[in-house]
């Protein structure tokens, strides 16, 4: 039997993360970070190309409301500003990298099947 109060908590909670992480770029970023550790904004740039400064500072804006990212502004000439994911974020790297084993695993057959 099914618990759809369960499911229903279940279904509200993932909506409410992928409307966190939801972007083409976010995942990305979170996962660099956590991996490769703080960057300044072009380093960062440069480990998520092809994506545009202006999207890039976009979604590291959202990434930073939602308490997912830190942005430290160093008060130096020139100007510094460092981009680091906070310690709730950090808890999400094993759950990231099983989504990229699944989606390695899977995601040439799932491709495949949409084309034919």
């Amino acid at each position: 039997m099914v618990n759809h109060t369960s499911t229903a908590i279940t279904v509200e909670a993932l909506a409410e993360f992928t409307g966190m992480v939801g972007g083409r770029w976010k995942i990305g970023i979170l996962y660099s970070l956590g991996c490769d550790g703080k960057a300044r904004f072009n380093e960062l740039a440069e480990r998520m190309s092809p994506v545009t400064p202006t999207t890039l500072t976009r979604q590291l804006r959202e990434l930073e409301r939602d308490g997912l990212v830190t942005r430290t502004q160093f008060n130096e000439i020139p100007p510094r500003v460092e981009y680091d994911i906070t310690d709730t974020a950090h808890t999400l790297i094993p759950v990231l990298e099983h989504i990229a084993s699944w989606t390695t695993s899977h995601g040439q057959n799932l491709a495949t099947a949409t084309q034919g």
